[in-house]
């Protein structure tokens, strides 16, 4: 069985380090797996072993498709494997032209798919072999955008569970936090994360106490504006916005609670990441969110938008003990191996 994933994402995110995971974990069960990455990426960047650089020149660009059909024809996939929305197109038109391969594609966010007739056409049409939805939440927006059900299936996305006995708070942000109780979150600053609900919120926290600190990890296109938006708070002085950093796992040793509050969320394995390090959680009701994190269970959940609930339940949780050893077991079946394993059945269901 030969697999070969392709991504065409310039950043960091997700999606990339998703693709990354089942590619490794592919390899290491002995599938002959490749991984075709954006030349102008991250990703290329991540790893060596069967990496194939795409240079991708937009989703409906007869350059792409001619660069994926001589990646293609190299490798001679049995299964083409796309990470991202723009990957999917030149996968579709490869066999629309006669090329021979099971395509399937990965869909990891909450929200319609758009109306027009490129997105309608690359969604709903006899070349995808199947789609993987990365949470139930997902389905059920595929089903009602008219997506045939039969040629849904969901895998949740994994992650690879880190000793968190292993990792320190990053001694230029232990100072910053030291003496405080930490509230953080890890994500790009889009505008599907709602940010501003989440200082909002904290806003609140801090009205009532000022032994609270907001740790924000991460970049994006609305970070300056999310800066500009906090510095109008009372609370600005006690947030620490770090910009993007690769050690994430360093900066979770540095919370107390981990928190969400996206408006649309595929899943969030960020949220995962955090229960796996024993952090409670509080996050928004949107997407997926509900299928990781339990209500009273592992954290606590709010409407979307609800900055007073969101408030709420970080004054609570502060005050709260946590069996970190419970947090940690919630979240079993969110590990990249069984990830792996549950593709791998699908797969071979299709060479079989």
């Amino acid at each position: 069985m030969r697999v070969l994933h392709v991504d065409t994402g310039k950043e960091w995110r997700g999606g990339q380090r998703q693709a990354l995971l089942l590619h490794t974990g592919l390899l290491e069960q002995g599938v002959e797996s490749f991984l075709a990455a954006n030349s102008k990426g991250v990703l290329i960047k991540k790893s060596e072993r069967n990496i194939v650089s795409y240079d991708f020149k937009g989703e409906v660009s007869p350059v792409s498709l001619w660069n994926i059909i001589g990646i293609i024809k190299k490798i001679k996939p049995d299964i083409v494997h796309s990470h991202d929305a723009h990957s999917l197109t030149p996968l579709v038109l490869a066999k629309m032209v006669g090329f021979k391969f099971k395509l399937v594609h990965t869909r990891r966010v909450d929200f319609s798919i758009r109306k027009n007739r490129l997105s309608k056409f690359k969604y709903d049409n006899r070349y995808i072999d199947k789609i993987v939805a990365i949470s139930e939440a997902v389905k059920k927006v595929l089903v009602s955008d008219g997506i045939d059900e039969s040629k849904i299936e969901v895998i949740y996305s994994g992650v690879e569970f880190k000793n968190p006995e292993d990792y320190e708070c990053p001694p230029d942000l232990k100072p910053l936090l030291d003496g405080y109780k930490v509230i953080g979150c890890v994500a790009n600053f889009a505008d599907h994360k709602d940010h501003k609900t989440l200082i909002k919120a904290f806003n609140k926290v801090y009205e009532i106490r000022k032994d609270v600190k907001l740790l924000l990890v991460g970049d994006g296109p609305l970070f300056n504006e999310t800066v500009e938006f906090a510095k109008k708070l009372t609370c600005f002085n006690n947030i620490v916005f770090t910009g993007f950093r690769e050690d994430v796992y360093s900066c979770l040793k540095c919370m107390d609670i981990f928190t969400m509050t996206s408006k649309e969320e595929g899943l969030c394995t960020s949220i995962i990441d955090a229960l796996s390090f024993g952090l409670p959680v509080v996050a928004t009701k949107a997407g997926g969110i509900p299928e990781v994190v339990k209500d009273g269970v592992n954290g606590y959940l709010a409407g979307v938008k609800n900055s007073l609930k969101i408030a709420e339940h970080f004054l609570y949780s502060l005050d709260s003990k946590f069996n970190q050893e419970n947090l940690i077991n919630s979240i079993k079946e969110f590990s990249f191996e069984q990830m792996v394993i549950n593709y791998k059945k699908m797969y071979k269901r299709f060479t079989a």
